[in-house]
């Protein structure tokens, strides 16, 4: 069931956030990824944006693999995207989606829409209300019971990091801590 509220959740916020556009290859495609990797933060390497062993020692355990996945390169409309899954010995795991956009489209309301439709994925499944965090990027919210924390970085960094092993009284300000690691 956690998987199902990830899923939803991560779904309900890239589409928020103006997946995909467009239909096929863009000729620009090329120089927009490079545009993407000089800035500093490739979306495209999930798993190279949060450090195993800070996460573990975050949530207290080891992390004994990752696998990235769900990796989508940028064209000159499309965000890049991936995702890094954390195992870790304890059996649990931990998982950090990243997307860079070559459009500045984390908007305010883009950002309303996502936290919205987020609001509305998980109230299906929970009945606790997601949480804003201030001071936290361009804008933040937390999803209390998956433990999953969403942050707009700036106008095109978002970042989705649920840490759902976490202990439920301090999950916030680990998922807080660690994102703090990742913008940089």
């Amino acid at each position: 069931m956690k998987g199902t509220i990830f899923a939803l959740a991560s779904v309900a916020a890239l589409a928020a956030c103006g997946g995909p556009q467009g239909g096929g290859k863009d000729e620009g495609g090329e120089a927009t990824t490079a545009t993407a990797a000089a800035s500093g933060w490739d979306a495209t390497n999930a798993c190279a944006r949060l450090d195993k062993a800070a996460l573990g020692a975050a949530l207290g355990d080891t992390v004994t693999e990752t696998n990235l996945g769900l990796v989508h390169q940028a064209t000159a409309v499309e965000a890049a995207t991936s995702e890094c899954t954390y195992r870790l010995a304890s059996g649990g795991d931990a998982t950090l989606m990243t997307r860079w956009s070559p459009l500045a489209d984390n908007t305010p309301a883009s950002i309303a829409q996502t936290r919205k439709a987020t609001a509305a994925a998980v109230s299906a499944f929970s009945d606790k209300p997601v949480e804003d965090v201030p001071g936290l990027g361009k804008a933040a919210f937390f999803v209390p019971g998956i433990n999953q924390m969403n942050v707009f970085l700036d106008e095109r960094r978002f970042v989705i990091l649920t840490i759902g092993s976490a202990p439920r009284d301090r999950a916030k300000d680990i998922a807080a801590d660690l994102v703090g690691t990742i913008s940089r």
